[in-house]
């Protein structure tokens, strides 16, 4: 190895943490097949459930945009932040959360600590309903 080798080596390994630290502290939670997973749910939640009632608490009754997977990880803060101030204990409070779209005008979230229960919020973050999945 020569001394330009070396350079590179120590550039790449001195790069690599931050890049790590920094995904891993995103808010958005992100591993594909359990997102798709959640995804599938959410659409289930949107196209089976009571028509009246979903368009009643704010929640889109079959998008035609569908239900799809958030990374934006300024949209998955407000989320998580917006879902932390509905509690008062901090135990209960969460850092990340799978965030799916629901049309145009909603989110739904589901925290790291309660995988099954959903959270949907209006696009100004403001909470809709929460769902649990049976």
């Amino acid at each position: 190895m020569n001394k330009r080798d070396t350079g590179a080596l120590l550039l790449i390994l001195t790069i690599l943490p931050v890049v790590q630290a920094h995904a891993q502290g995103s808010p958005c939670l992100s591993n594909p097949d359990t997102a798709a997973t959640h995804a599938a749910t959410v659409t289930r939640f949107v196209t089976l459930g009571d028509s009246s009632r979903l368009v009643q608490q704010g929640i889109p009754y079959r998008p035609a945009e569908g239900v799809a997977v958030v990374t934006d990880t300024v949209i998955c803060r407000a989320i998580v932040t917006a879902y932390n101030g509905l509690s008062s204990p901090d135990a209960a409070d969460i850092s990340r959360a799978y965030v799916l779209t629901v049309g145009t005008t909603a989110y739904a979230m589901v925290g790291e600590k309660t995988p099954s229960v959903y959270a949907f919020f209006d696009t100004s973050y403001h909470w809709l309903a929460g769902f649990a999945k049976m």
